[in-house]
């Protein structure tokens, strides 16, 4: 009988449930596989791959010739690149062009997400990409799994103290929701391992992070372009008399995910929940992903 780390038993989780309480906090054995030479992970790293921002696919367009030879799936991974708020650098654009050429497909797709998406990338290829976009001040943990996803917000560059203030919540807001673990940087970046007497821990996702992935934008006032109302969490930036931000409105309960002959899981319409101040954003934040 497998438990948590708190005594808690593993009996009549689901599969996904138990394999992401039982990883030691998204580690499972991801560094191990990495280093061997199959050309794919196994299936509990597969679903771990997902919070680091990977996941494994195969390349469709040779399926029916490899199952004609009687030959494997060819394997191969897509990485997903976070981009708060849709602003990117110069420099880290290149960098994710210069390794979509080395490693990848040669493509470099942008999402309505506003993420960036290598594809075909080999697993002998993969350590080094993410290297590559971490050097370029970028990450992609939490591009996918159980957590929350990309901090959206609707791309007006202008320069004034309302955007620059909205701009400090995006960052707070990812600050305060990105997973804590030290895998990411245990796995993909030679970081030290962490040994402590004091266990380690995830404030806001726990030993099971979230049942399903958690999206949150930041519209502003007159201009809903990421749709606040397809989001779990959505917040509207209200401009006051002085040009700064006076305030958010706040949407809950969105979302277009739903699961195949399960009709308890719909496409649902964020609903107005609130109005808070600017101070109030990272709490509310991580209130309602505990809900």
């Amino acid at each position: 009988m497998a438990n948590l780390s708190d005594g808690t038993s593993l009996d009549g989780f689901s599969k996904n449930e138990s394999i992401k309480a039982a990883s030691n906090h998204l580690r499972g054995l991801i560094k191990e596989e990495l280093v061997e030479d199959a050309p794919a992970f196994g299936d509990d790293s597969e679903q771990l791959l997902k919070f680091h921002g990977i996941y494994q696919q195969d390349d469709r367009d040779r399926r029916k010739e490899a199952r004609a030879k009687g030959l494997d799936k060819h394997h191969q991974l897509m990485i997903r690149t976070r981009i708060p708020g849709g602003v990117v650098s110069a420099d880290a654009y290149i960098a994710h062009d210069d390794i979509s050429q080395k490693w990848a497909n040669g493509t470099l797709r942008v999402t309505t997400r506003q993420d960036f998406q290598l594809h075909g990338v080999l697993k002998g290829n993969l350590k080094k990409s993410i290297a590559g976009i971490n050097e370029a001040l970028l990450t992609t943990l939490g591009g996918c799994g159980d957590v929350n996803r990309n901090v959206m917000c609707c791309p007006e560059p202008k320069n004034d103290a309302f955007h620059e203030q909205v701009g400090q919540s995006i960052s707070s807001i990812v600050a305060a929701l990105t997973p804590r673990t030290g895998a990411y940087h245990e796995i993909w970046l030679d970081g030290e391992v962490v040994r402590s007497s004091e266990p380690e821990e995830e404030p806001v996702y726990g030993e099971q992070y979230l049942p399903r992935k958690f999206k949150t934008t930041i519209a502003l006032e007159g201009d809903n372009c990421v749709d606040v109302y397809a989001h779990d969490l959505a917040l509207v930036a209200m401009r006051g008399t002085d040009d700064a931000v006076r305030g958010f409105n706040v949407l809950v309960g969105g979302g277009l995910g739903r699961t195949h002959n399960k009709p308890e899981t719909f496409v649902a319409v964020a609903r107005p929940m609130a109005f808070v101040q600017p101070d109030q954003v990272v709490d509310v934040a991580r209130e309602v992903v505990a809900v």
